[in-house]
């Protein structure tokens, strides 16, 4: 892992500690994400019209985007506990499916490597279970030799099914 020096405070982090910025010579911000959070709160601050102006065409830029989180946040209010009891469930799911010789580091890079492509633009990526984790007519297990990284496109429309193009 490679280390960086912020110019604004010139302390010396973990280039994970730098925001992702495509147009850098080494694809991270001069700022460490410290820095930059302090410097854009201020300028929040100082600036709360024209936030709420680009805040307002982002939005309006972006109307597609908010559809689903619209969706779930109705879900969610007309009914918290039974949205909860539900991601609940199905976290516990996950953790009793995980096999005690799952190699959890290695599903965590997994993890970490689309976060990783995400934080440097352009079409997103989820993680992906092969086999579903609760499939019709097969359930695959929380492991590494499920899991393949794909375009959240991609996942989103193959499901809880098996698609034969992602099989190893």
């Amino acid at each position: 892992m490679s280390s960086k020096t912020c110019t604004k405070c010139s302390c010396t982090k973990s280039s994970e500690d730098f925001y992702a910025r495509s147009r850098a010579p080494d694809g991270r911000e001069a700022w460490c994400k410290v820095c930059r959070l302090a410097h854009n709160r201020k300028w929040v601050a100082a600036n709360p019209e024209r936030q709420s102006a680009l805040t307002s065409k982002w939005y309006a830029d972006n109307k597609d985007k908010h559809k689903h989180i619209a969706a779930s946040k109705a879900r969610y209010n007309a009914n918290p506990s039974a949205a909860l009891a539900k991601y609940y469930k199905r976290a516990e799911r996950t953790k009793r499916a995980t096999p005690i010789w799952a190699n959890l580091k290695l599903i965590e890079k997994m993890y970490t490597a689309a976060r990783n492509i995400n934080a440097l633009g352009g079409e997103k990526w989820e993680v992906d279970h092969v086999y579903p984790l609760q499939g019709k007519t097969v359930c695959g297990l929380p492991v590494l030799e499920n899991l393949a990284l794909m375009p959240a496109s991609a996942n989103r429309s193959k499901g809880n099914k098996i698609v034969e193009q992602y099989i190893f």
